[in-house]
């Protein structure tokens, strides 16, 4: 398979899901309790839940985007897989970072109860991705061609999604400890579990390689209207499924272990994609600014975070706000959080163009710094 150029389509649905998970969040810190049980606000809170899916699905098929170009590099220990497991990595940091409950490693040490460090060590979607990209990796490391690790990601995510049922019914804290069993299901305080999470990861790392596939052969157009089609085949098939009345699972939450909900959401999923690949119309000035905060995830979901619900180290707009704002004056909120986004984003985009060793000395001044306060601060 040649190498393959950035693709479009995911640059632009990454930007999306943060454009939706950006307003979603901003949002829902200072809307008030009145507005909430409007049936307007039901509507934009079903339309929201599918953000979390739509950046899985997008972060699976961008991790085969960027793997294929370079295939055999990442199945040894060259700089270019060390490269991305520190990326990995990051997520991890940064995620449990955005958790911390003090930011003092002495009073976390010393003075956060249970329920603190339980909070702490939640696994968010920077932890689902982290740990659904190392699963990723390891199935390159012993694959020998993209076909056959899109045929494993399948038939993994398969299992991911039967699974689930079954995984939630355990409390694994016992087992194998309070740091690994949030990454299984919401025994211990965790938003979003492997189980079902990683499997839309998985769906969107099989549905990349058959896309490379396709647009090798430049015949993208048709790949995306099969991908609407199936998608829409596969919420129907959620939907008869849990409408029939022969339960093969044992549900005890529709909204997170069922499989049949899983098929619906990943079934909207890929029409939402393949709208995304077939529409051509998006205006260039709209387009690039959802690549750039697409391209720039990471460095928008930990900033939105803290500016929005606050951290250890400051108050939020959850904090100064509250759940306290009409719908128009929240979403003015969400558009103002939004706007400042992109604008850090292209800062930081200007930032990047300098020599190398200015960002470089930039990034380690700011962890160093922050790092040099978290650990010597008592208390």
């Amino acid at each position: 398979m040649e190498p393959q150029q950035r693709v479009r389509v995911l640059d632009v649905m990454r930007g999306f899901a943060v454009t939706v998970m950006v307003l979603g969040h901003s949002i829902d810190a200072v809307l008030s309790d009145a507005a909430r049980s409007t049936d307007l606000f039901v509507l934009y809170d079903a339309v929201r839940g599918f953000t979390a899916p739509v950046f899985l699905f997008i972060s699976g098929a961008a991790f085969v985007v960027g793997s294929v170009r370079r295939w055999e590099a990442y199945r040894r220990f060259t700089p270019l897989l060390r490269a991305r497991l520190l990326r990995i990595l990051s997520l991890f940091l940064v995620g449990y970072a955005l958790h911390f409950p003090f930011f003092s490693l002495n009073k976390i040490l010393t003075g956060a109860s249970p329920a603190e460090i339980a909070g702490m060590l939640q696994v968010d979607v920077l932890h689902c991705v982290g740990a659904g990209l190392l699963l990723l990796q390891l199935l390159v490391l012993v694959s020998g061609s993209p076909q056959a690790f899109g045929r494993r990601a399948a038939a993994l995510g398969v299992a991911v999604v039967l699974l689930t049922p079954f995984v939630w019914l355990v409390d694994w804290r016992p087992m194998i400890g309070p740091l690994a069993s949030p990454y299984l299901n919401q025994a211990q305080p965790s938003i979003f579990p492997l189980f079902p999470f990683a499997g839309f990861l998985l769906a969107g790392a099989a549905t990349g390689v058959l896309y490379l596939r396709v647009r090798a052969a430049e015949a993208e157009r048709t790949f995306f209207r099969t991908a609407a089609a199936a998608g829409a085949a596969v919420a129907a098939a959620g939907l008869l499924f849990e409408l029939a009345p022969l339960r093969l699972f044992p549900v005890e939450d529709f909204w997170k272990t069922s499989p049949n909900f899983f098929l619906l959401r990943l079934g909207a999923v890929l029409v939402v994609t393949a709208g995304f690949g077939l529409v051509r119309t998006i205006p260039d000035r709209v387009e690039r600014h959802l690549c750039t905060l697409g391209q720039a995830s990471l460095l928008v979901y930990a900033l939105h975070l803290l500016l929005v619900y606050g951290s250890a180290a400051n108050d939020g707009l959850a904090q100064i706000v509250g759940r306290s704002l009409p719908m128009h004056t929240a979403l003015f909120v969400g558009l103002s959080v939004l706007l400042v986004m992109l604008a850090v984003v292209h800062a930081w985009t200007r930032l990047r163009a300098l020599p190398g060793s200015t960002l470089r000395y930039f990034r380690y001044g700011l962890v160093s710094g922050l790092l040099w306060f978290f650990v010597t601060k008592p208390w």
